[in-house]
């Protein structure tokens, strides 16, 4: 009896932990759907320790099944831990770093030290109210990144683009429901090169908001193809998606993820500040028309958001 309730148990475990994988490719606004996404990989490798277990306890029939089961998800999962479409790094490379400050209460000491330490070109600064944006430039960020597009705000509204290039700011149209979260673009001059980048910042997908998220996700791809195809585009921000959302591997389409294309592996960004650890990446720098030559991410005091970084390397020609 006790061997079957084990058999039971472990059989139980596999299949929620196989459901809890494959939601990954349901393409369903709902919220507890979201959620479950959103955990993929770490069901993915609950399927992984299932499986152990079963082998470990002799049951062959129940391993061959997980064991099938993990083969997917590394096949799935394999692109992130292996370094493709990434070019060599040299000392000329752009740097794009992003960060969501949490209303503001980030530590700006921390922001800046990331800013000079890689050297950042371009930086997308969200939830950043006036009070940060004033120390953050009396510290120095208005010499270091003397151009700006954007405004900062009090609550989770304010989003800037800040650069060490000028800055003229394009049109970004909002996208349905979108009243306060702001989003703006800018064209950058790089040396003579234009350089498109947008922030990123869709509404959350929780209940009242759900449909929004997704249109605004899906209205970012739509303003994206109605730009040239000759200039790069940075898109830099807090997707609040994943790579396990189906509607953010849409608007990725066709664009080169900087942290899969170096092979940063399961990056995890979200949440930073909970006794738990964080278990999925919302915060991204995509590109068209640019290599990846290196990304990471780095924790920040005062902020439920690890900020993202990347650089890039122009095509040549």
């Amino acid at each position: 009896m006790r061997r079957r309730l084990g058999d039971l148990a472990l059989a139980g475990c596999l299949l929620l932990a196989s459901f809890g994988y494959a939601v990954r490719w349901i393409d369903v606004t709902t919220f507890w759907l979201v959620a479950l996404q959103a955990l993929a990989p770490t069901a993915g490798l609950c399927v992984a320790v299932v499986t152990a277990l079963a082998a470990l306890a002799r049951r062959r029939r129940l391993a061959a099944v997980g064991l099938a089961v993990t083969l997917v998800v590394g096949v799935v999962s394999a692109p992130a831990f292996v370094r493709s479409d990434a070019a060599t790094p040299n000392p000329g490379d752009l740097v794009v770093l992003s960060a969501n400050l949490r209303f503001g209460r980030a530590d700006p000491d921390a922001v800046l030290a990331q800013v000079r330490g890689h050297r950042v070109d371009l930086l997308v600064l969200l939830e950043v109210t006036p009070a940060t944006a004033a120390r953050l430039d009396a510290d120095g960020l208005d010499t270091l990144l003397p151009h700006e597009v954007g405004e900062a705000r009090d609550g989770a509204d304010g989003t800037l683009i800040r650069s060490r290039f000028p800055l003229t700011p394009v049109a970004a149209p909002t996208f349905p429901g979108e009243t306060d979260l702001s989003q703006p673009a800018a064209l950058a001059d790089v040396d003579g090169r234009p350089l498109l980048v947008r922030a990123v910042h869709p509404f959350p997908p929780t209940p009242p908001n759900l449909n929004f998220w997704r249109s605004g996700l899906a209205g970012l791809k739509a303003w994206l193809s109605t730009q040239p195809d000759g200039i790069p585009v940075v898109l830099a921000g807090d997707f609040n998606a994943s790579a396990d959302h189906p509607v953010f591997r849409e608007l990725a389409a066709g664009l080169v993820d900087a942290h899969q294309a170096v092979g940063s592996g399961w990056v995890r960004t979200w949440p930073t500040d909970s006794w738990a650890p964080a278990f999925v990446q919302i915060d991204h720098v995509l590109a068209r028309g640019l290599h990846a030559t290196g990304a990471g991410s780095v924790l920040l005091p005062g902020t439920d958001h690890a900020a993202v970084w990347a650089s890039w390397s122009w095509p040549p020609g």
